[in-house]
């Protein structure tokens, strides 16, 4: 989903010349899972990647892409999508195969439309290898879908800052021992680990006592957990790839000392210091009768301000979000404050959050 571009904010543009070089010198170098899905790149993602594997590529790797749950209305829905994936990614056979961005309403849509049969059936038919899912709610919810099927594996947002976030260290704790694979989706948090890190973390990974990036730093606390099957890392450059490699070629398991990971603590500590609203993610505001998706603005509001990211967070609010249900679409209903456990005085955060996102 991070390719590079011929043209800046536009994902559908991808330099496909650079992106394939980078793909053949990662599968040439010991990489051999490509993890995809159908919206990345506004939906040409695939169709590019199942055009770069040609050549014998697809032989050599695991291919993984993920079913859009969210757009499943009916019991045909899921056999529609999942033909056209192999059809764009030129293949019969999926590795591992997800139900993708699992969250209350769409876990709600995998039982209406009895998705589970159809992984079954696909299964059965030999058409995916493995099944699994990834997760983007919180901790009860996961346990509920981690004992509901026999999954294969899950994937699961995790770094050093966000451990309580979501599924978290007890999501990946749990899902191992029930016999689940755990991959790893955000270690950089989308490069704001990695890019532009505050001269106060830099201090304190310098008082590691090893030379290192701040994305090794990051990717370090993930290769030193034995339930970590797999890293998920983003990468643009093939400059990117080829530090990926590097640092993934060595041994991590078990070499983090006590001292360290203190300054994981300090450095966790520090990013949260300078969050702006102290939101959950918890979701009790939504829905939102004006459209707007309040937990993901203040997301973006926080990343700007914890990670120094206004440039990805503009980008991203300019992306994701249509301009009817962006924050200045606010009526000051206050019917979310009411629902509010941490209560946020949400319109007048909204209105702060508008003007810092919003590029005049």
């Amino acid at each position: 989903m991070r390719f590079p571009l011929t043209r800046e904010n536009d994902p559908t543009k991808i330099d496909e010349p650079k992106a394939i070089k980078m793909l053949h010198y990662a599968i040439d170098s010991g990489i051999n899972l490509l993890d995809n899905a159908w919206p990345y790149h506004r939906e040409t993602s695939e169709k590019f990647v199942g055009k770069a594997l040609k050549g014998g590529y697809r032989k050599k790797v695991y291919l993984s892409t993920k079913l859009p749950v969210w757009l499943i209305k009916s019991r045909e829905d899921p056999r529609k999508y999942f033909n056209t994936q192999l059809k764009r990614l030129q293949t019969d056979t999926f590795d591992l195969y997800l139900l993708h961005a699992l969250r209350k309403t769409s876990w709600k849509t995998v039982k209406e439309f009895d998705v589970l049969a159809f992984l079954d059936e696909v299964k059965a038919a030999g058409k995916i290898r493995f099944a699994g899912f990834s997760f983007h709610d919180e901790l009860p919810l996961f346990k509920e879908v981690v004992d509901a099927y026999k999954w294969a594996f899950c994937l699961i947002h995790l770094n050093y800052v966000d451990d309580d976030f979501q599924a978290g260290i007890k999501g990946l704790e749990y899902a191992h021992k029930k016999g689940l694979a755990v991959m790893i989706m955000e270690p950089l948090r989308g490069g704001k680990l990695a890019n532009k890190v505050p001269d106060g973390v830099v201090n304190l990974i310098s008082q590691t006592g090893r030379v290192q990036t701040p994305a090794e730093f990051a990717l370090r606390w993930l290769y030193n957990r034995a339930e970590v099957s797999c890293v998920l890392s983003g990468m643009s450059t093939l400059e990117q790839v080829k530090a990926n490699i590097r640092f993934a070629s060595k041994e991590h398991m078990g070499t983090l000392t006590p001292e360290e990971s203190a300054i994981y603590e300090k450095v966790k500590k520090f990013y949260r210091t300078r969050t702006a609203v102290n939101c959950t993610q918890c979701g009790y505001c939504m829905p939102c009768a004006q459209g707007i998706p309040i937990s993901f603005i203040f997301e973006l509001f926080n990343d700007a301000h914890m990670y120094d990211a206004l440039e990805n967070s503009r980008w991203m609010y300019s992306v994701f979000i249509k301009s009817g249900n962006r924050a200045d679409k606010c009526i000051a209903c206050r019917e979310c404050e009411e629902k509010c456990p941490q209560k946020i005085l949400i319109a007048e955060t909204l209105e702060k959050a508008h003007a810092l996102l919003a590029e005049s």
